[in-house]
């Protein structure tokens, strides 16, 4: 990490730390890459040093900023699809009953996964940077573990525990292998004891798992009891919050983001602020409130200049979010600025990728 003055910037380079406004709010985030658009807002509001990542400084004779960028996208496509593959081919050995779990091998695989995405930081960055066409239930399970992964960071976990919520994410829903497809993939609303089937696959995925000595009793905790919700209502047990283990209350929540915020073959996905008044919802029902909020919190963050397409067609920038209406922020569209939190006659259609 170096302080670097905003005259001697580089388009491409990345901040390591976050930057406040006068009012202790997040303007920028950490992991964000600098853009034109950045400098520019920078001088506009009298900001002169910001601390960036010194692998992404480039020397003046060099042009590789950018491509030291696009390798970092690069290494994490790779890493991704090394646990994507690993991931898929023990599904269909599991559901043919016929599998034996390298769990070191799989960790070898997680593990450089995880180390790029909290070394970035923009997890919905790094994630919209993915390129995979794949069944739902593949993607899911990675998706889960990265997100799993970077809110054991933002919780301020040890390394060793967040390759556990990775590894516990990628096998969560494990159990469905023994689920029938037509069931797995139907339209319509399930029959009762279809539904029974469905959420059996939390207890299915623990005793497909429970007799491998290698496997973590956190991580097999968390895989049994991910659907569990504080007020008592979810599965296999009932548990309430204090007695639903730590990991299994972790993934819940982004098992939960993860799921509404993709798309599927019965649903579209909804916009990651949509998503956030689901979870919000949620944690006053069942899911953990405080990892909900350290996860809504650190995500919204990272919205901050990204742009959005709202409910009436038109196109904006995110400028400002309020830590209490974070599903709400303040836009720019033009030279007018719209606060959501006070104009519910609109609501954030979906995230833009950045232009470049």
């Amino acid at each position: 990490m170096k302080e670097i003055a905003i005259d001697e910037l580089s388009i491409g380079v990345c901040l390591s730390k976050d930057i406040y406004n006068d009012l202790g709010n997040i303007i920028l985030a950490q992991g964000t890459e600098i853009s034109s658009r950045h400098l520019e807002y920078f001088r506009n509001h009298g900001i002169q040093y910001v601390y960036v990542d010194e692998d992404f400084i480039s020397k003046p004779e060099e042009k590789g900023v950018r491509l030291q960028a696009s390798s970092k996208y690069r290494e994490l496509n790779s890493n991704y699809a090394a646990v994507l593959q690993h991931f898929k081919g023990l599904y269909f050995q599991v559901q043919n009953k016929d599998f034996k779990l390298d769990i070191k091998e799989m960790e070898d695989d997680i593990k450089p996964l995880v180390d790029t995405l909290l070394s970035d930081n923009d997890i919905l960055g790094s994630m919209r940077l993915l390129s995979f066409h794949e069944s739902y239930h593949f993607t899911h399970a990675v998706n889960v573990s990265m997100l799993g992964a970077m809110l054991g960071k933002w919780l301020g976990l040890n390394r060793q525990m967040i390759y556990s919520i990775a590894l516990a994410g990628l096998l969560h829903d494990i159990g469905k292998t023994q689920i029938p497809e037509e069931i797995l993939l139907k339209k319509g609303r399930l029959s009762f004891p279809e539904l029974e089937m469905v959420r059996s696959h939390a207890k299915l995925g623990y005793d497909l798992l429970k007799d491998n000595p290698a496997i973590p009793r956190d991580v097999l905790a968390a895989i049994l009891f991910h659907h569990e919700r504080s007020d008592g209502s979810g599965y296999p047990s009932g548990l309430k919050e204090e007695q639903t283990p730590y990991l299994a209350r972790i993934i819940s929540v982004v098992d939960v983001f993860d799921a509404i915020t993709s798309d599927r073959f019965y649903k579209q996905k909804v916009s990651s602020f949509k998503a956030f008044n689901i979870i919000k919802d949620e944690s006053f029902r069942g899911l953990d409130p405080q990892i909900s909020d350290v996860f809504m919190s650190n995500i919204a963050s990272y919205f901050i200049n990204n742009r959005v397409k709202l409910s009436d067609g038109r196109v904006g920038e995110v400028v400002y979010v309020n830590k209490f209406a974070l599903n709400r922020p303040l836009i720019r569209v033009g030279e007018q600025f719209i606060d959501l939190s006070s104009d519910y006659s609109l609501d954030i259609e979906e995230v833009l990728p950045p232009q470049h």
